[in-house]
């Protein structure tokens, strides 16, 4: 969808361009303000550039002009599941898909298939808007955000002040207020289109409150209520719905009553010791302030937008579009990049509790996917819609990728991950193995043998050639191969680990029947699929998935391996990325970090922070700082947390069953540093830069594993803690749980 521009006027301050609607990016207040918070000087006129607060399940956004202070409030399982007719045909099946493609059945691929999307009523919902209209002739002059407290204030004419907080402890939000301040709250206008009765609003002494009925089974309410302390206001909002008890309004309002008896104070404490421990996981402290802040407000955003107990982001998180439409895509789960790259950073960081969300979530589901590969695929086993519901519904949209075969083989990666980096052999046999194995022999169940080598019935790149027919490509693409190598290659890995020796060997010979991924003899390059080049520039970069994040193909495998990697990396960048949105850039800045091109890395990620991301750094997709009459403005989340997966690429980097640190820091980066980064084979990474080298190093060990480093000193002399073997340019150590390793260079002992 497109949004019309209202407004551009160009702003320079330090050369560069503004965001969209004149008003300041990121980059140029945090210069002056500060890395880790986020402040807007009013009016902030649109809720894409609000101020995000949230505790996971509940999010808000805090914007507002004049005497008005606005707060948009969201919840993660406000849904509408209604599909159209088509939804539920018979022929709606993967038979059918084949069939209408083959034979180039438009009238057929696009009702059942495509129009199944685009005409049924299924979407996530916008919660509701409180109103905060302040006494007097009091307006507000900045909103502030600062990040290890997860709250907002606005500052306001006359030296008062309005603050908010998501509390991290309890299903409530809290604010203080100026005295004389009004509430109201209102339904959102996009949802008028959806055929629901209308909403009953009560209105007390000091009381708003606000219930809905959907035209399912969904009802949900918001409540305020608020009371005067000595010098201000105190108001507890509360917004729940049937999913957590029958009576949702009478739930928000025991919980606001709970709210005021705990009280500002305490709740507070309690909000920042959780806040303090997210933070605490680890950290990085780089010399690019636009990078860096970015990658904080980022990692604030998975504290507050994703927890365990809560579903996992969608396209929008808990940020549900404010405005007179329903949001982006439907603001729905796509299964061919967003949601995957959205939950690609917080392994490294060691953000489980936010992780955990999309793992649960996942799992959950398991009976659902089974469900639709049995009525859609004909499998005994589960499948992964390429775009689907909270409830795992498969919508549609683009058949190609809608309908794709590997999705639930990436959404396994994260799994996979989990394990490798934790080493929790529970969890490995509880969850990673059995979710992945199920996935794969469903999907192998489609394969064909053809000359010895497996074939999937069709195969896509996602999104290579868009919606078209010449979207199915000759199986196997170079993205579904990698997923096929990559999943048979971590199952017997597994299974190894699990001491399945039946099942190692059932993964050995399905691997042995994968043949290779697919190069440009040209170039050496990765070919897209057999004999289709990437020849011109591409928003997704699907067919390097085996190098990132799959890390199948790496430069320490051979030195073919590693020119490989080079030149499909360089060949992506090289061409002019004027098909690129927003993720582009971050998923090529960590593709580059892999290959060792630190400039263009940082090159990548300061061109999404300078011209896709709005006011408050929300990726849009479009660049912004083009004019255009009608600028393309849709808010998704993947394309912010690829730039911090991106960042700890370019810092610690333990692909191949090497760690490495500063793998791909550029040399203007004299000075750098990051803590408690985790690295795969269960280590906590540390290391610090200091006037352009590596000056220390400590790391340690979750599990009783077997460390292999590459020299962080380039065989500069070293002082090392533990005892080690050097092989090649790796230093390897035996290391029991708990065992640091500390390395340091003579020049800094000195």
């Amino acid at each position: 969808m497109k949004y019309k521009l209202v407004c551009l006027s160009l702003l320079m301050l330090g050369g560069m361009l503004s965001a969209a609607d004149g008003e300041l990016t990121a980059d140029r207040r945090n210069d002056i303000l500060g890395a880790h918070s986020l402040t807007l000087p009013a009016p902030v006129k649109r809720w894409d550039c609000a101020l995000p607060l949230g505790n996971g399940l509940t999010g808000g956004l805090l914007w507002g002009e004049g005497n008005e202070v606005r707060l948009s409030l969201d919840r993660g399982d406000l849904w509408d599941e209604r599909g159209n007719k088509d939804v539920y045909s018979p022929d709606r099946n993967f038979e059918t898909l084949k069939a209408s493609a083959n034979r180039s059945r438009r009238s057929t691929f696009r009702r059942l298939f495509m129009n199944v999307y685009r005409n049924s009523l299924w979407t996530k919902l916008p919660g509701g808007r409180l109103v905060v209209k302040l006494p007097g002739d009091m307006k507000s002059k900045v909103f502030d955000l600062k990040f290890e407290r997860a709250s907002g204030a606005v500052e306001l004419t006359g030296g008062k002040r309005v603050e908010v907080f998501f509390s991290a402890t309890e299903p409530i939000t809290m604010m203080r207020l100026p005295k004389g301040s009004s509430f109201e709250l209102i339904r959102p206008s996009s949802i008028n289109s959806l055929g629901y009765p209308d909403p009953v609003f009560n209105k007390a002494d000091n009381e708003v409150s606000y219930f809905q009925k959907t035209a399912e089974e969904l009802t949900y309410a918001v409540a305020v209520q608020w009371r005067e302390r000595k010098d201000h206001l105190l108001a507890v909002v509360a917004m729940t719905s049937n999913n957590e008890a029958k009576e949702p309004l009478k739930l928000a309002r025991s919980r606001i009553g709970k709210g005021f008896k705990q009280g500002w104070d305490t709740l507070y404490e309690k909000h920042l010791a959780w806040w303090k421990a997210f933070y605490n996981s680890s950290s990085i402290t780089i010399p690019s302030p636009r990078i860096q802040h970015h990658y904080n407000l980022v990692k604030y955003l998975y504290g507050s937008g994703s927890r365990a107990h809560a579903p996992p982001m969608p396209l929008q998180g808990v940020w549900t579009a404010d405005g007179s439409g329903l949001p982006p895509w439907k603001g729905d789960y796509h299964n061919d990049l967003n949601t995957q790259m959205t939950y690609v950073a917080w392994q490294a960081a060691g953000l489980v509790e936010s992780g955990m969300a999309y793992i649960n979530f996942y799992w959950d589901r398991l009976p659902q996917f089974r469900k639709y590969g049995k009525k859609f695929f004909g499998v005994n086993g589960p499948m992964v819609p390429g775009v689907m519901s909270l409830r795992g519904q498969a919508m549609g949209g683009w058949p190609q990728y809608g309908y794709m075969l590997t999705a639930g083989l990436w959404n396994g990666h994260a799994f996979y991950m989990h394990w490798k980096i934790t080493r929790d052999d529970k969890f490995l046999s509880e969850r990673a193995y059995p979710w992945l194995a199920e996935i794969t022999d469903a999907l192998l169940s489609l394969a064909k043998e053809e000359n010895g080598q497996l074939k999937l019935p069709v195969s896509c790149s996602p999104e290579w050639n868009s919606e078209k027919f010449t979207a199915y490509l000759k199986p196997n693409s170079n993205f579904d191969q990698a997923l096929l190598i990559w999943a048979t290659e971590a199952l017997k890995e597994m299974a190894t680990a699990l001491g399945r020796k039946s099942d190692v060997a059932k993964w050995a010979a399905v691997r042995a029947k994968l043949g290779p991924l697919l190069y440009d003899k040209r170039t050496g390059a990765l070919l897209v699929a057999e004999g289709v080049p990437c020849d011109h520039s591409h928003r997704h970069h699907s067919h390097t998935l085996a190098i990132h994040p799959l890390g199948i193909l790496h430069v320490h495998q051979s030195e073919e391996a590693r020119k490989a990697v080079r030149a499909s990396v360089r060949q992506l960048i090289d061409l002019k990325p004027s098909h690129w949105t927003g993720y582009s850039h971050t998923w090529a800045a960590a593709l580059a970090a892999r290959a060792g091109f630190a400039d263009d890395a940082e090159r990548c990620l300061l061109e999404f922070e300078r011209a896709y991301v709005t006011r408050n750094g929300f990726h849009v997709n479009s660049n912004q700082t083009i004019r255009k009459k009608r600028r393309f403005r849709a808010f998704t989340l993947e394309g912010n947390f690829m730039l911090m997966d991106a960042v700890q690429e370019m810092c610690m980097q333990s692909f191949g069953g090497i760690v490495q640190v500063f793998p791909a820091i550029p040399d203007s980066w004299k000075e750098a540093s990051f803590a408690d980064l985790r690295a795969e084979g269960g280590f906590k990474v540390s290391a610090r830069r200091l006037n352009g080298s590596t000056s220390d190093v400590k790391i340690t060990a979750l599990r009783d594993s077997v460390l292999k480093l590459k020299d962080p000193f380039a065989g500069a002399k070293a002082q090392w803690s533990a005892a080690y073997e050097r092989k090649g340019d790796c230093l390897v150590f035996e290391l029991k749980a708990g065992e640091v390793v500390n390395g340091t260079t003579k020049h800094q002992e000195q």
